[in-house]
């Protein structure tokens, strides 16, 4: 009987954490659905602002600008992850978790000290718990994390290049194809690594006066800030794109378990039945005995 009780409570408990699962991947739908109309207009700002790094870099390419060149040496790397304040969302923060530690170990490989700026908490808790440096740190959640403290990240980490306080800076985060597809990307935002293909292309900026040359630095600010807010948007998409899949995904399997509990619940029921039918007819027997 204490078998058939344990199983009761196993499916009672599935049962509940199906609901849960189903309240979390509605939500996730919800928010993913008013998420999709950013899609479109997102790829189109995409090209755009990589079509201003093109541009940076032909301003800059004939100048000592470390923002082109680099510096001689490479001291300190700076890395921006982007994860989610919570889990149950598939692979969406452990595989930028695991891009970082890449990234870190090459970097530390090649003689650089390595801090990081964490904007989820659970990138933030990856790091202090493999004791990475943390640079800064904040919570991704939409109605916390605004425009205006992403601006300040983005400023404080561009002055530490301008300063030669850090000598890479790099972003990873997971970039938004479909409800299936997530791709999780490290890029380097500086130095600006610019493709003999872009180089190609016609310029989109004429001479100017004053030269185009005054307004590179600005622009190139102008240009971290808004590739951060690109991953930050990508990251909100794939977060909840994973996590409606996971929950999905763990519903069907924990339906799978119950219907696997029911069955050895039943088969425990009728053992139990039939060991007190043959106690009784042993008992008849013993009687008339």
């Amino acid at each position: 009987m204490s078998n058939i009780r344990d199983l009761g409570h196993k499916i009672n408990s599935l049962k509940n954490m199906q609901k849960v699962m189903r309240a979390m991947n509605m939500i996730s739908s919800i928010k993913l659905r008013k998420l999709y109309e950013i899609q479109n207009p997102l790829s189109l700002f995409d090209s755009s602002i990589d079509k201003m790094r093109v541009e940076v870099y032909r301003m800059l390419k004939d100048s000592s600008s470390p923002l082109v060149t680099g510096f001689e040496t490479v001291q300190r790397v700076h890395i921006i992850m982007f994860t989610s304040d919570k889990g149950l969302c598939g692979t969406h923060n452990s595989s930028v978790q695991k891009a970082v530690d890449q990234l870190v170990t090459e970097s530390t490989a090649d003689g650089a000290q390595v801090d990081i700026t964490c904007i989820g908490n659970k990138g933030a808790l990856f790091c202090k718990r493999k004791e990475y440096e943390i640079f800064q740190q904040a919570e991704i959640n939409e109605r916390a994390f605004t425009k205006e403290q992403l601006r300040k990240i983005a400023q404080a980490v561009f002055k530490r290049y301008r300063q030669n306080e850090i000598q890479k800076l790099f972003v990873v985060g997971n970039i938004f194809h479909t409800t299936l597809h997530q791709e999780t990307l490290i890029m380097q935002l500086l130095p600006f690594i610019v493709s003999e293909k872009e180089l190609s292309i016609p310029a989109v900026l004429r001479e100017t006066d004053p030269p185009g040359s005054d307004f590179a630095v600005p622009a190139a600010e102008l240009y971290v800030a808004y590739k951060l807010r690109s991953f930050l948007l990508n990251s909100y998409l794939s977060e909840h794109s994973s996590r409606m899949t996971a929950m999905e995904n763990a519903t069907n399997n924990s339906e799978d378990l119950i219907d696997k509990y029911i069955t050895m619940q039943n088969h425990a029921r009728q053992a139990s039945i039939t060991n007190e039918l043959i106690e009784i007819v042993s008992g008849k027997e013993a009687l008339k005995g």
